[in-house]
């Protein structure tokens, strides 16, 4: 924690104020094109349920490219291998992403913005699967991170565009069917669907699969696995 928020001048009040600041600004945004972006949602409470995974994945991946390099000198330590570093960033920014998410749904409760709550066993499978998915992704970006060292270059680049097609500030059922066809390959947009869906009744999200993201986050872990456990020597002997 102090390695992730200790340089920064407000230390761990980042830990709120980053997807806070998201959310003020697309709140402002869409505010001026609509008095409610989604009936019976309100809006600040509809794009923290979409800042906030994005961010979490986004953490994950640019944490698995450099959690190798970053982490070099505790290799010297034979009980750590770099399976311990990158689980250990995965976890941390889950707990971080539970922590605001929950947080600022209490914040705005306090302040008198909030709707009726859906379904806490659907939050728990869909954040289970997440966790999995990105420890997978980091599994196999920790490799390509020593193997390709000049993509973590090109990291930002790589995820801008999942910014504006993850469902962030739209909900599915906004945008027109013939561009779904395109959009439902994204695991992300269904883990903010789902996410949606869990936390509010009035959410009539209908194209969030749990079965497809069940599917995608197992089959991300396995490949992660499977990567690391070919690479873990070369890992640590890279210099």
């Amino acid at each position: 924690m102090k390695t992730r928020f200790g340089k920064w001048r407000l230390g761990y009040a980042w830990v709120l104020l980053e997807p806070a600041l998201h959310i003020m600004v697309l709140v402002a945004i869409f505010s001026l094109i609509r008095d409610s972006f989604y009936p019976g949602i309100p809006t600040p409470l509809f794009m923290l349920a979409g800042i906030t995974p994005f961010l979490y994945f986004t953490h994950c991946f640019q944490k698995g490219l450099a959690a190798v390099e970053s982490n070099r000198g505790l290799f010297n330590y034979r009980q750590l291998r770099p399976f311990d570093a990158v689980f250990t960033r995965v976890l941390l920014e889950f707990a971080i992403y539970l922590a605001t998410l929950i947080t600022l749904i209490g914040a705005l409760a306090w302040f008198g913005i909030s709707t009726e709550f859906n379904n806490f066993l659907t939050l728990v499978v869909v954040n289970i699967l997440f966790f999995c998915f990105c420890l997978g992704l980091s599994l196999a970006l920790c490799v390509v991170g020593v193997k390709f060292p000049e993509l973590a270059k090109f990291s930002s680049s790589l995820i801008r565009p999942l910014y504006f097609i993850s469902g962030i500030f739209f909900s599915l059922e906004q945008i027109p069917r013939e561009y779904h066809v395109y959009l439902v390959w994204n695991p992300l947009l269904h883990v903010i669907e789902l996410t949606r869906e869990g936390l509010f009744a009035n959410y009539q999200g209908m194209f969030g699969s749990l079965s497809y993201l069940s599917g995608v986050s197992i089959t991300m872990l396995c490949f992660g696995l499977l990567c690391y456990r070919a690479n873990w020597r070369d890992l640590v002997r890279s210099q």
